[in-house]
Protein backbone atom coordinates (compact mmCIF):
# COMPACT_ATOMS: atom_id res chain seq x y z
CA UNK A 1 0.00 0.00 0.00
CA UNK A 2 2.88 2.60 0.75
CA UNK A 3 4.28 1.87 -3.13
CA UNK A 4 0.74 3.01 -4.02
CA UNK A 5 0.77 6.16 -2.10
CA UNK A 6 4.20 7.10 -3.40
CA UNK A 7 3.46 6.77 -6.30
CA UNK A 8 0.25 9.17 -6.00
CA UNK A 9 2.36 11.24 -4.61
CA UNK A 10 4.65 11.52 -8.22
CA UNK A 11 1.63 11.82 -9.97
CA UNK A 12 2.89 13.77 -12.71
CA UNK A 13 4.89 10.22 -13.48
CA UNK A 14 1.72 8.19 -13.12
CA UNK A 15 -1.19 8.11 -15.95
CA UNK A 16 -4.04 8.49 -13.43
CA UNK A 17 -6.61 8.69 -16.13
CA UNK A 18 -6.09 4.34 -15.87
CA UNK A 19 -7.42 3.96 -12.78
CA UNK A 20 -11.33 4.25 -12.33
CA UNK A 21 -13.34 6.45 -9.81
CA UNK A 22 -13.41 2.94 -7.54
CA UNK A 23 -9.57 2.52 -7.54
CA UNK A 24 -9.36 6.23 -6.86
CA UNK A 25 -11.29 5.84 -3.78
CA UNK A 26 -10.15 2.74 -2.46
CA UNK A 27 -6.92 4.30 -2.63
CA UNK A 28 -7.76 7.24 -0.59
CA UNK A 29 -9.83 4.89 1.93
CA UNK A 30 -6.35 3.31 1.85
CA UNK A 31 -4.35 6.59 2.82
CA UNK A 32 -6.77 7.59 5.26
CA UNK A 33 -6.82 4.42 7.15
CA UNK A 34 -3.04 5.21 7.15
CA UNK A 35 -2.97 8.44 8.04
CA UNK A 36 -5.34 7.59 11.02
CA UNK A 37 -7.45 10.47 9.93
CA UNK A 38 -11.01 9.81 11.11
CA UNK A 39 -12.47 12.57 9.08
CA UNK A 40 -10.95 10.88 5.90
CA UNK A 41 -11.90 7.45 6.86
CA UNK A 42 -15.64 8.71 7.25
CA UNK A 43 -15.33 10.26 3.83
CA UNK A 44 -13.68 7.43 2.42
CA UNK A 45 -16.47 4.95 3.09
CA UNK A 46 -18.97 7.12 1.89
CA UNK A 47 -17.31 7.39 -1.27
CA UNK A 48 -16.29 4.07 -1.72
CA UNK A 49 -19.61 2.93 -1.42
CA UNK A 50 -20.80 5.69 -3.62
CA UNK A 51 -18.73 4.13 -6.73
CA UNK A 52 -20.07 0.61 -5.67
CA UNK A 53 -17.70 -1.17 -3.05
CA UNK A 54 -18.81 -3.64 -1.31
CA UNK A 55 -17.63 -4.04 2.67
CA UNK A 56 -15.99 -7.48 1.53
CA UNK A 57 -14.30 -5.65 -1.17
CA UNK A 58 -13.25 -2.49 2.07
CA UNK A 59 -12.09 -5.64 4.39
CA UNK A 60 -9.83 -7.19 1.13
CA UNK A 61 -8.18 -3.86 1.00
CA UNK A 62 -8.03 -3.77 4.90
CA UNK A 63 -6.33 -7.27 4.98
CA UNK A 64 -4.05 -6.26 2.47
CA UNK A 65 -2.62 -3.36 4.57
CA UNK A 66 -2.05 -4.97 7.62
CA UNK A 67 1.48 -5.92 6.37
CA UNK A 68 1.40 -2.31 6.80
CA UNK A 69 0.65 -2.13 10.29
CA UNK A 70 -2.75 0.33 10.47
CA UNK A 71 -3.30 1.36 14.08
CA UNK A 72 -6.28 -0.67 15.82
CA UNK A 73 -7.76 2.41 16.19
CA UNK A 74 -8.14 2.94 12.26
CA UNK A 75 -9.19 -0.30 12.39
CA UNK A 76 -11.85 -0.07 14.32
CA UNK A 77 -13.17 3.46 13.28
CA UNK A 78 -13.22 1.47 9.70
CA UNK A 79 -15.46 -0.66 10.96
CA UNK A 80 -17.65 1.90 13.04
CA UNK A 81 -17.39 3.90 9.32
CA UNK A 82 -19.33 1.07 7.55
CA UNK A 83 -21.41 0.17 9.49
CA UNK A 84 -22.87 3.55 9.65
CA UNK A 85 -22.65 4.04 6.45
CA UNK A 86 -24.26 0.62 5.42
CA UNK A 87 -27.26 1.41 8.41
CA UNK A 88 -28.51 4.71 6.32
CA UNK A 89 -28.21 3.29 3.03
CA UNK A 90 -30.80 0.44 4.12
CA UNK A 91 -34.15 0.91 3.22
CA UNK A 92 -36.16 1.86 6.02
CA UNK A 93 -38.87 -1.23 5.25
CA UNK A 94 -35.87 -3.41 6.30
CA UNK A 95 -35.54 -1.61 9.65
CA UNK A 96 -39.15 -2.99 10.85
CA UNK A 97 -38.24 -6.35 9.59
CA UNK A 98 -35.38 -6.68 11.68
CA UNK A 99 -37.21 -5.71 14.53
CA UNK A 100 -39.61 -8.08 14.19
CA UNK A 101 -37.56 -11.01 13.40
CA UNK A 102 -35.98 -10.06 16.77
Amino acid sequence: MKQVLICLEKKEELKLDKLTPKQKELIALGKAILTENEEEINLGVKNVFDEGVTRDEILILLSWMIRDKPSLHSVIHLLKALDYEEAIRKDPIDWVKDCKEE
